[in-house]
């Protein structure tokens, strides 16, 4: 047996379990709207894995995708499909998510799956089932009926604390479906991404910016700085972190080497909004590496990564910069969720049970390096 043809297998298996992400069903019309960095075997696998459902599947290609939602020339054959598939951003455009809501167009992302290599990995098809059940042992802690007091950690001086009101927690947890585990596109005007497990989130871009955020973080890596991989798994991409002093919710220093020279100079173009801590997430898969060695950003999705957003909000996005700590300690009112970068979830007695349907437990949930 080729290796080719085991590749192929691999990268079809992967188009499959990313058409399950999409609850993609017989007769429904799956469209794909992609540009040139997408890989031609993905593509192919797409179709063929829509064509062994019995979905129909059509394509939209533009040689780079450009700004946030789709080329306008795209709009009038997008709404003829049940289920989006994307190669860049564009669930929360305007045009996109009006069919969301009008429609009920489901949406799945796939910009970190262009490449049939990323396609056929792991992190895409690793079993759903086990991947929800991490959701809500990681955040009922949350559902306390009262304040939460968050405390993040780590060892290169990560010492960083917000408070998020019970009235924040029961608006959040009611408007995203990801906190009980629900992280597939199979209900109307849902959404999702390969690989499943970026967010929810401690603070959300579309909340009131919340000033209660205190403290220093120590960041990995950035997405405006490629870095310098420094060799070992889930550590900093940089030569040595970018470190941001907290008050109010807002950077009022920032130390580190040349990355931190350049997010420094980001922040100067727009300080209200950049300056500003808008997002804290969570990543639940496993099997998203921390490290690809294309990029020194890379791993928001990697069970127990801890991802961080400066700038956005209610106004409209002009800047909005992302960035990673691996390692962290966070505990939710003196319950620890992650430890030492390791999702807790991961080694709860259901969990392990659920994933022993797929293999040797130890196995299913190890971690990607």
């Amino acid at each position: 047996m080729s290796s080719n043809f085991l590749q192929s297998m691999a990268v079809l298996e992967g188009a499959r379990a990313a058409l399950k992400v999409g609850a993609v069903s017989k007769g429904e019309r799956v469209g794909f709207i992609c540009d040139l960095r997408v890989e031609s075997d993905v593509i192919h696998a797409f179709f063929a894995a829509a064509a062994e459902i019995g979905a129909t599947p059509f394509l939209c290609m533009v040689e780079r995708g450009r700004g946030y939602g789709p080329p306008d020339e795209f709009v009038e054959a997008i709404k003829t499909a049940n289920v989006l598939y994307f190669s860049w951003e564009m669930a929360n455009s305007l045009v996109i998510k009006a069919l969301r809501q009008e429609r009920g167009i489901r949406c799945v992302g796939f910009p970190h799956c262009r490449t049939a290599a990323l396609l056929s990995d792991d992190a895409v098809r690793f079993p759903l089932d086990v991947l929800s059940a991490l959701y809500p042992k990681t955040w009922d802690v949350f559902r306390c009926g009262k304040d939460v007091d968050v405390h993040i950690t780590d060892t290169k001086g990560t010492d960083f604390r917000v408070t998020l009101t019970k009235e924040n927690i029961e608006e959040k947890f009611a408007q995203d479906p990801r906190y009980s585990g629900q992280i597939v596109a199979n209900k109307p005007g849902f959404v999702s991404h390969l690989p499943v497990g970026h967010g929810p989130n401690v603070l959300s871009p579309s909340e009131p910016h919340n000033v209660t955020s205190e403290g220093t973080i120590c960041l990995d890596a950035l997405t405006l700085a490629p870095g310098v991989y420094r060799g070992w798994s889930g550590d900093s991409a940089y030569q040595e972190p970018v470190t941001c002093h907290m008050k109010q919710g807002r950077i009022v220093s920032i130390e580190g080497g040349k990355e931190a020279d350049m997010f420094r100079r980001v922040i100067e173009e727009d300080l209200d909004n950049v300056c500003q801590l808008r997002e804290i997430g969570v990543g639940h898969n496993p099997k998203v590496p921390t490290f690809r060695g294309e990029r020194g950003y890379h791993g928001a999705n990697h069970a127990g990564a801890v991802h961080w957003g400066f700038g956005g909000g209610h106004q409209k996005k002009r800047i909005h910069v992302d960035a990673i700590i691996f390692q962290t300690t966070v505990r939710a009112n003196g319950t620890t969720i992650i430890d030492r970068g390791r999702l807790k979830a991961l080694d709860d007695p259901e969990v392990r049970q659920l994933a022993s349907k797929y293999g040797e437990p130890d196995r299913v949930l190890s971690e990607a390096l």
